[in-house]
């Protein structure tokens, strides 16, 4: 397997480095030109779906991040699907995210200014009780690496050694049981 680093300017040029040794001029090559055949369109429906260019950047380098290690490149359907697929799944985590911010500041408006800080720091600190007696480790160490630390799904899954989807329900649940206790 091969292990590199991929490059990508805003003129869609890729720049391909291996990090032990040298990469054969046949994969290098394949690997370029589907690169230049894709990139832009991928690019495109990456920005359509997910409404923000940077995200979608990001999104597209990640997929072909992960063709490039791939031992055959894959059909141009595949790669579509494949930035689609993590299109959705970003907008999952924006979703969840958007949610969670939605529940737990404080509308400014509704209070002064000088009631506001005190208000927050009693709704951080009941905030901060909860996370450490209502939740098990295994759910405050998946929301703090999600919500502090800002990982990915896929990162969180990597770092804790479970599932994407084990990641999902221990979020899901501990916003639950948070939800349920900060509602007393």
């Amino acid at each position: 397997m091969h292990f590199f680093t991929i490059e990508v300017s805003n003129r869609g040029v890729c720049a391909l480095y291996m990090q032990k040794q040298p990469l054969p001029m046949h994969e290098t090559t394949s690997f370029e030109q589907l690169f230049t055949a894709h990139h832009a369109r991928l690019l495109r429906m990456a920005t359509l779906m997910l409404g923000d260019a940077e995200e979608a950047q990001d999104t597209v380098a990640e997929v072909f991040a992960r063709v490039a290690e791939a031992e055959q490149p894959p059909e141009p359907q595949v790669l579509t699907a494949a930035v689609r697929n993590r299109c959705i799944d970003r907008l999952r985590q924006m979703r969840l995210a958007e949610r969670v911010r939605r529940r737990l500041p404080l509308d400014e408006a509704e209070f002064p200014a000088w009631e506001q800080e005190a208000e927050h720091e009693a709704r951080m600190d009941a905030v901060s009780r909860a996370i450490d007696t209502e939740l098990t480790q295994q759910m405050r160490r998946t929301l703090l690496l999600r919500y502090r630390e800002e990982k990915s799904y896929r990162e969180i899954a990597k770092t804790m050694n479970i599932s994407e989807v084990a990641v999902y329900k221990h979020l899901r649940n501990a916003l639950e049981r948070l939800r349920r206790k900060l509602r007393q």
